[in-house]
């Protein structure tokens, strides 16, 4: 049986980068994409929606639209 013959540093990064090449090839789904998570702007919208509603400044149907709208900024209704 032949055993494996030691590689340099820079002999096994280049051995590892193909075999993540051969590999990722191989893969079905796409690599995931970066989704925007909700950061301290949305929050702070949000924060300042509930406290309109709960002044009675904003209809529940203002408030739910206007939140769908913060939560889902794609979904402009067209």
């Amino acid at each position: 049986m032949p055993y494996a013959v030691p590689r340099s540093r820079e002999q096994q990064a280049v051995h590892n980068q193909q075999l993540h090449e051969a590999y990722q090839s191989t893969r079905r789904l796409a690599p995931p994409t970066p989704t925007a998570a909700a950061g301290p702007d949305t929050l702070a919208q949000l924060k300042e929606l509930a406290q309109l509603h709960q002044a009675g400044s904003l209809t529940a149907a203002e408030f739910t639209a206007a939140k769908s709208k913060i939560l889902n900024p794609e979904d402009d209704g067209s």
